[in-house]
Formats: C-alpha cells, structure tokens, sequence
C-alpha cells in the first residue's frame, strides 16, 4: 500500500506538490479550508504529499490569503505533479475525495 492508500479503512487523499513558497500557501490555504481535520504532511524534498482523510478542499480566497496577493487555481498547476482521490475543479475551489466503490 502507498503512503496515501488508507486509514483505517478510509482513504487519504489530497495534493502532491513541488516544493517552494507556492506548495508553502497551498499547505497553509488547505489548513484554513479544513477545520478540524487533520492534515498530514510527507516531505520527500523534492516534494510534499498533502494528505486529509476522505476530503480535502483547497479554496481561491483562502490561497490568495495566504499568498498574499490575488490568485487563481490554476497557478499551482505546474507545481501539481500528482495527487490521491477524485479531483474536482472549478474556479473558486478544488477538492480531493475518496473514489466511491463502483465509480
């Protein structure tokens, strides 16, 4: 089973990022749109794996806040080279969930 794989029974999903100041404010957006859950970080270096159980949401005002400055989603595309869970996009957030059985 990979890092991500699961949690007793559930999985963990989320981003894996490059790191750099840009993976930094993602981390720090994550933390602020899920309250309460725990966020498990796995640096590898080169990379940081971003990780919640069953759902992780990452919102535009809340990744320009810890930016500080105006941001879109679509910035940390470059720097997103993997991910756990089904992505859902749209310009005002992005979220990882767990794949349902069957989908």
């Amino acid at each position: 089973m990979s890092e991500a794989t699961t949690n007793g029974g559930r999985h963990m999903v989320g981003p894996v990022l490059r790191s750099g100041e840009l993976a930094d404010a993602v981390i720090e957006a994550i933390r602020i749109d899920n309250p309460g859950s725990e966020i498990d970080l796995v640096d590898r270096g080169a990379y940081i794996r971003v990780q919640t159980l069953g759902r992780c949401r990452l919102t535009r005002d809340s990744f320009a806040e810890a930016l500080g400055r105006p941001a879109e989603l679509n910035e940390i595309e470059p720097w997103l080279t993997s991910f756990a869970g089904r992505i859902n996009t749209s310009s005002d957030e992005i979220t990882w969930e767990e794949s349902r059985s069957g989908s």
